[in-house]
């Protein structure tokens, strides 16, 4: 729990997408098959907590609910309903297959920040995307520990969510052994099982 007088740095608010590009945007990068309204809600809320939580900074202007379900954009369903009147998208049940590309240009580096999340988190199935999000302290702090369901998460919470603080090296799938503690195997213990 943070006490009154712990200063949390406010990330800036830098909008590089609208919510209709950053839909887009990560629609045109899932695999046909995973592109669902679930995973599309849940990557969405990681993608941009884990750039807040890194970059300091805002990534766009959505606003994002927390309901039983875990976080999700809000009001996403009048957003896609709109987006594929507008010919940007086509809904298919729960599947969203894009029409179009977002017209944001962003920087390489951004670009490999993004895909690198989204492909982390498009990994996972539906019930580990909804888990992980039920697990966040932003969901917890925003539902009162799921006590209250459909208020609109303070994007500020971003810098708790500590699961964010990977190194370069375990992105990479790469640690240096050399670097990694000794252990003095004679202090170990030997067990059985039974």
């Amino acid at each position: 729990m943070l006490h009154s007088t712990t200063k949390i740095k406010k990330p800036k608010k830098m909008i590089l997408f609208n919510v209709e590009d950053y839909i887009l945007y990560i629609l045109n990068k899932l695999e046909p098959d995973k592109s669902d309204k679930i995973r599309l809600n849940k990557i969405a809320f990681f993608v941009e907590f884990a750039f807040i939580y890194n970059k300091e900074k805002w990534l766009s202007n959505i606003k994002y609910a927390a309901i039983d379900m875990g976080i999700v954009i809000d009001d996403y369903d009048s957003i896609l309903k709109k987006m594929e009147k507008d010919g940007k998208i086509k809904i298919d049940g729960y599947i969203i297959r894009p029409l179009r590309s977002s017209n944001i240009q962003i920087s390489e580096e951004i670009s490999n920040f993004l895909d690198f999340y989204i492909k982390k988190y498009s990994s996972l199935n539906k019930s580990e995307l909804i888990g992980l999000s039920h697990s966040t302290d932003s969901y917890k702090i925003t539902t009162e520990n799921e006590k209250i369901m459909g208020r609109i998460v303070d994007k500020n919470l971003a810098v708790l969510e500590t699961f964010f603080d990977e190194n370069e090296e375990y992105k990479k799938g790469q640690i240096d052994e050399n670097k990694l503690p000794v252990i003095d195997e004679s202090r170990l213990k030997k067990y059985e099982f039974k």
